[in-house]
């Protein structure tokens, strides 16, 4: 091979190897430089860095992604607590106009939520009033970082405290219309922090004062007839809804409420699926709402059917729910004569006859001698 070079240098001294010839090792830590440091000096270095306002919003970016994939273990999300990396997140969540760096900081705060000190720091910095902020501008990644919260009782006590603001935006995220921001996965993250939220009694009193029944029924439908149905992962977000209806059904209050949003016709289809837990969470919000009177008929009209199937089904677990709905259910007399064409002539005897009739109590007579009037004499 020919070579125009005067002359060819081998050498083996890092000065000759690396192509800068600067001095390799500062005097002064660089503040904005975006790298990972070493040992335990990698969180801190990137958490001052996310603090400088005046860095551009594509090292932030870089520095977040570097930041997230560090939050890995229990230990590091400590760490990253105990340096204070809650407040600058948020900022960056409520301040910052770039869409990734705000996706990439809810994603932080997500994984420090999953630790009992990180959700202390968030709500200590007013972060749940920035993630609720956030649901309409970044809803996939703010909806992930309140589910973080819902997964634990004292995040979902934190969330509780606040619930008069959470649980109407999460309602008002799940009723939005077709939009490529508004992903499935937004929704099932809105749907799984609802379902943690109604877990309490405050949280279900909160829901339904925001709604969310009509908003549940309205979400089913979209998964089923709208523009959710081709999703991969819909029965995961079924799923959810199927278990906020049960924890609502079982409310003394929240009977009333889903009765008056229909909720038995979604049920019914729900029970239709063939997704076992979303089956198994359906039919045991039906078994709470069929305790209701003004429940019982529509009930057995609209998934009758469906029980009656799942009655005879092997699963055992499937088909004691459905045989506690139905018995429920056909204390009505209009709701027991659907139920007894559906059945055959065993099951009624089995479910719906109680045993012969009791005994006619004795007839007591009771023998009185009334002493003859005698008109008084004169």
């Amino acid at each position: 091979m020919q070579s125009h070079a005067s002359r060819h240098v081998v050498s083996d001294f890092l000065k000759d190897l690396h192509p800068d010839l600067s001095q390799p090792f500062p005097k002064g830590v660089i503040a904005d430089e975006v790298a990972e440091a070493h040992g335990r000096r990698a969180i801190p270095k990137l958490i001052a860095v996310l603090a400088l306002p005046d860095l551009p919003d594509d090292q932030r970016a870089h520095a977040l992604r570097i930041f997230n994939s560090l939050l890995s273990t229990q230990e590091h999300k400590t760490n990253a607590v105990a340096e204070g990396a809650a407040a600058p997140l948020c900022r960056l969540v409520n301040e910052c106009r770039d869409a990734e760096v705000r996706r990439l900081s809810c994603t932080a705060l997500a994984s420090l939520a999953q630790v009992m000190a990180g959700r202390q720091s968030i709500v200590s910095v007013g972060g749940l009033a920035v993630l609720t902020e956030a649901l309409q501008t970044t809803p996939e990644q703010a909806a992930g970082a309140l589910r973080s919260f819902a997964l634990s009782n004292d995040g979902n006590s934190l969330l509780n405290a606040v619930r008069s603001l959470v649980v109407p935006a999460l309602v008002q995220l799940l009723l939005q219309p077709a939009d490529p921001a508004f992903t499935l996965a937004a929704c099932e993250n809105a749907a799984a922090t609802l379902e943690g939220m109604t877990r309490t009694d405050e949280g279900v009193l909160a829901a339904l004062a925001a709604g969310v029944p009509r908003c549940l029924v309205a979400l089913t439908r979209r998964g089923l007839e709208g523009d959710l149905r081709f999703e991969g992962r819909l029965m995961d977000l079924l799923q959810r809804v199927a278990t906020c209806f049960e924890q609502i059904c079982h409310h003394p209050e929240g009977k009333a409420a889903a009765r008056e949003a229909d909720a038995h016709k979604a049920l019914a289809d729900l029970l239709s699926l063939q997704h076992r837990e979303t089956i198994k969470h359906s039919a045991a919000a039906l078994m709470g709402l069929a305790v209701e009177k003004e429940s019982k008929v529509n009930i057995m009209l609209f998934a009758g059917v469906q029980l009656v199937r799942l009655m005879r089904g092997q699963d055992g677990e499937l088909a004691a729910n459905a045989r506690d709905t139905v018995a429920a259910a056909c204390e009505h007399l209009e709701a027991r004569r659907t139920a007894e064409m559906l059945l055959s002539l065993e099951e009624r005897e089995l479910l719906l006859w109680k045993g012969p009739p009791p005994e006619t109590p004795p007839d007591y007579r009771y023998h009185i001698d009334i002493p003859k009037w005698h008109p008084p004499l004169k």
